[in-house]
């Protein structure tokens, strides 16, 4: 007899887009961040995957327009 599997969740087609976001809502993508260009960011960041959907749903309540920007620049 077999044993009894669980079926896989299919993978999320964003896992591994990774954007960097600033307290004050500024963000741009990880490929795209080069500490030396924001220099004069604050040091207070967050990177953020894309496929991590608790955090991306939170991010969607927090602030729904850099969710909008971020989804326009994804397709």
């Amino acid at each position: 007899m077999c044993p009894k599997t669980e079926p896989t969740a299919t993978p999320n087609a964003n896992k591994g887009i990774k954007l960097v976001l600033w307290p004050d809502g500024t963000w741009c993508w990880r490929d795209d961040f080069d500490p030396a260009e924001y220099a004069f960011m604050s040091d207070d960041y967050e990177v953020i995957d894309m496929g991590d959907m608790p955090r991306v749903e939170r991010l969607a309540c927090e602030d729904a327009q850099l969710c909008a920007d971020v989804l326009k620049e994804l397709r």
